[in-house]
């Protein structure tokens, strides 16, 4: 009938939609959920807003006129669960490291973001123990990754090395107002990119799309040229 009407999962079952599907997934996504040639005017755009982007960070390699929208780096991650006497009693609930002002801002590693929610909600850990999560802010290239799609990443060698290379600055922002961190880790997890693509459907593990203020893109809008699909969430207008 020309719209949206329902969902059909990875097993075969068919949700039928009442009003309209809403899609949470980011917008690469989205588009792959309905086949090319389902609808003209959503292929029309699809092909609009997914063709190859202009550069807009330091180590892009995106054709100069590319026209598409262009999207964020990815993130590594460092969730820990520590005791609560490795850590100082005057520890803030949130840092930021810039390491370098001499490189770009988005350059691999330079900007750490570290929190400690547990220190303002005690209920988020064990009594005796916090939790820190610090990640990389948008700033890990996919490419790096790239060749463990589809690798049983528990098990490969090389993968676990490269989660360990690339989650030194995220320590090292911890040590900066944690200097006896490892002493008190009871728990520890990394996530890379392939975390991010994997666990959250993210194409290449990005974290959204990389539009300036006042600049010649516009998020897409919470409606889609296919009646009865809608979008919400970060690829969207306010999402």
């Amino acid at each position: 009938e020309g719209r949206a009407a329902g969902v059909r999962l990875k097993g075969g079952r068919l949700l039928r939609a009442k009003r309209a599907v809403v899609s949470n997934a980011d917008l690469h996504n989205t588009f792959r959920m309905v086949p090319e040639g389902a609808h003209a005017g959503f292929d029309e755009e699809r092909d609009a807003l997914l063709a190859p982007a202009a550069p807009v960070y330091s180590d892009d390699d995106g054709p100069a006129d590319g026209a598409g929208l262009p999207l964020c780096k990815s993130f590594m991650h460092l969730h820990l669960g520590v005791r609560a006497d490795a850590m100082p009693p005057d520890l803030p609930p949130q840092w930021t490291v810039v390491n370098s002002w001499d490189v770009p801002i988005d350059a691999p590693g330079n900007v750490i973001v570290v929190s400690v929610p547990s220190i303002l909600d005690p209920s988020l850990a064990p009594e005796g123990h916090h939790v820190i999560h610090a990640y990389t802010a948008g700033n890990e290239p996919y490419h790096i990754w790239e060749r463990f799609e589809g690798v049983d990443t528990n098990k490969d060698a090389a993968y676990l090395a490269l989660k360990e290379e690339r989650a030194a600055p995220m320590w090292e922002a911890i040590r900066r107002r944690v200097p006896r961190v490892e002493e008190g880790v009871v728990v520890r997890q990394i996530g890379t990119p392939l975390t991010h693509a994997r666990f959250l459907r993210r194409h290449r593990g990005n974290y959204g799309l990389a539009l300036a203020a006042g600049g010649g893109f516009e998020f897409p809008k919470v409606t889609t040229p296919l009646p009865g699909l809608f979008r919400c969430g970060d690829s969207t207008t306010a999402g």
